[in-house]
């Protein structure tokens, strides 16, 4: 073996795996100093048996530290690429009508106006509607609250959403908005305080139990230039209830006061699920009777609307077009009248895309807003716009947006009524103004184009076809 090995070294390398070292290092080192230098003694003297074919495996090993790190790279690369274009894929949510485009600066009277208002001593028409302030006020202390909705039955829960926690996500959407609002207004020193208010039971046991919660931040409230409330479903005539308690009690006097009505039932769910659910649901069966006029709760509900409004709190009534439970005449509380009430429905981008019927929803909302009578629209399109009771999510999924809802704009940035009470008065003719001139144009226009699917929305577009003749 040793004479073979002599008289063919080359074949005796190829064939055994450990080789001569003083032969091949030239060979090695004139090929390929770098790995020769980076690589540790036995991996140089195993590079040495073959030539050409363990450099190529050198190649190999330096290489491998460096492709596991590429497909590490442009995973997360693609992946956030295809993020953004499956979010851009579906509409953001809507909120309609937009408050900014609903209300504008009042005009100043000349002063010729002025002076004959004064001598012939004219009493100027009641307000429709209120406007933009030009001047907000400054806030220094400001206290957020939240209140929940009704607690389900835990078979219930998933068509009413979870309640556990929605006290505390409200108090902190409203405290975050009040935050934005005053850094943007010069009032970044303003103190939020925060409380969540959570207590079961029926609306009378829950204004008792809440209104002993609420004596521990008495103090806040007396002292607060702003009070902001957000509530749901079974929380809103809860709330405002709560509200009028601290006004008639002097706690509530020059406090600017908002509050931001989710899903409320202030008429009442759904009639058709009360032979179905209201046996079921225990504590809820009372939200029926707010169905009925002249039932306790929807008494004692009015009245202590007016006593909120007659102290120019400002609230915001906001129903989801695809609630489930609580129809949008309920929520928007559609047979009030008052300046001091916004309307407006919410529209989740995840399930419905604008189209012609939610921008005629939000178009009967803003003629509500400024005192113009929507002749029974939105009662007639609450059923038809009703969610799917077992796989619906418009009544939960209201409160999970909260840049609209929670806003404080509303609050702080109108005009105050010279008259605190309801101002009632004959109906406008609003085919003059030239702004919703233009959007009746739109409306129309995208009526033509609609194809409803559901047989209940085919309904509603046979039947607006009578009004579409007509104009």
């Amino acid at each position: 073996m040793g004479e073979r090995s002599e008289r063919h070294p080359q074949r005796a390398n190829s064939l055994e795996y450990v080789g001569q070292p003083p032969k091949e290092p030239p060979l090695k080192s004139d090929q390929n100093d770098e790995p020769a230098k980076t690589a540790a003694t036995p991996s140089r003297e195993s590079s040495t048996k073959s030539k050409r074919a363990r450099p190529k495996s050198m190649e190999v090993e330096d290489a491998a530290p460096v492709r596991p790190s590429t497909p590490k790279t442009d995973t997360p690369t693609k992946s956030t690429a295809k993020t953004p274009t499956a979010t851009k894929a579906l509409p953001p949510n809507i909120l309609l009508p937009c408050f900014t485009s609903t209300y504008k600066l009042k005009d100043n009277p000349s002063i010729l106006k002025q002076i004959a208002q004064l001598l012939l001593r004219t009493q100027q028409p009641s307000a429709k509607h209120v406007y933009l302030t030009r001047e907000p006020p400054r806030i220094k202390k400001a206290i957020a609250i939240g209140v929940h909705g009704l607690f389900p039955a835990t078979y219930l829960r998933p068509m009413i959403g979870q309640p556990t926690g929605t006290s505390i996500k409200f108090a902190n959407h409203c405290a975050e908005a009040i935050r934005r609002w005053a850094d943007s207004h010069g009032c970044e020193e303003c103190e939020i305080e925060n409380v969540a208010l959570e207590g079961e039971g029926k609306i009378g046991e829950r204004v008792e139990n809440l209104w002993k919660l609420l004596l521990n931040w008495i103090e806040q409230i007396r002292n607060a230039d702003l009070i902001m409330i957000a509530c749901h479903s079974q929380g809103v005539p809860v709330s405002i209830m709560l509200l009028a308690k601290l006004i008639e009690l002097g706690i509530v006097t020059t406090a600017k006061v908002g509050v931001c009505a989710m899903a409320g039932v202030s008429l009442g769910p759904f009639p058709d699920y009360r032979s179905n659910l209201g046996i079921l649901m225990g504590t809820a069966a009372e939200l029926w009777e707010f169905a009925d006029p002249k039932s306790e709760v929807s008494q004692r509900l009015e009245a202590s609307v007016k006593v909120v409004l007659a102290h120019g709190a400002r609230i915001t009534y906001v129903g989801s077009i695809d609630d489930q439970l609580v129809p949008l005449e309920s929520a928007i509380y559609a047979p009030l009248h008052h300046p001091y009430i916004f309307r407006a429905v919410f529209i989740d981008g995840r399930i419905h895309a604008p189209n012609f019927i939610a921008h005629l929803v939000g178009f009967a909302l803003k003629l509500r807003n400024l005192g113009i009578s929507d002749h029974g629209l939105i009662r007639e399109l609450s059923t038809p716009l009703a969610g799917s009771l077992y796989s619906g999510e418009g009544h939960s999924r209201l409160y999970d947006d909260p840049r609209f809802t929670t806003s404080p704009s509303r609050t702080l940035e109108t005009t105050d009524l010279p008259g605190k009470k309801a101002l009632e008065g004959e109906m406008k003719h609003w085919g003059g103004n030239g702004e919703l001139s233009s959007e009746t144009a739109e409306l129309v226009g995208e009526f033509d184009d609609w194809r409803p699917v559901t047989k209940a929305l085919k309904d509603v577009k046979y039947r607006l076809e009578a009004v579409r003749s007509k104009l």
